[in-house]
């Protein structure tokens, strides 16, 4: 059981990290929205920062997804019951 409960986690985290094109798209917009255009030689910094900023939050709340099942008393039992 808890195999299965990290090879979920692992998936999850892995789809995290990839950059969607809404994602790639977002940033683009958050670039042009501070002044920084396709054209500056910043642009690529620009965008990828924004792109990290959006996945890192995607992970954080993943994670404090993964924290509050685990600190959900009920689940824990009945994943004690399932070991």
């Amino acid at each position: 059981m808890r195999n299965i409960l990290v090879l979920v986690c692992a998936v999850i985290g892995l789809g995290a990290c990839a950059v969607p094109e809404s994602v790639q798209q977002s940033a683009i917009k958050n670039c042009l929205q501070v002044g920084i255009a396709q054209s500056d030689p910043q642009f690529p910094i620009c965008a990828r920062s924004y792109a990290l900023q959006q996945q890192d939050g995607a992970l954080n709340q993943n994670y404090r997804i993964e924290q509050d099942a685990r600190d959900d008393r009920s689940i824990r039992r009945r994943l004690d019951v399932l070991r």
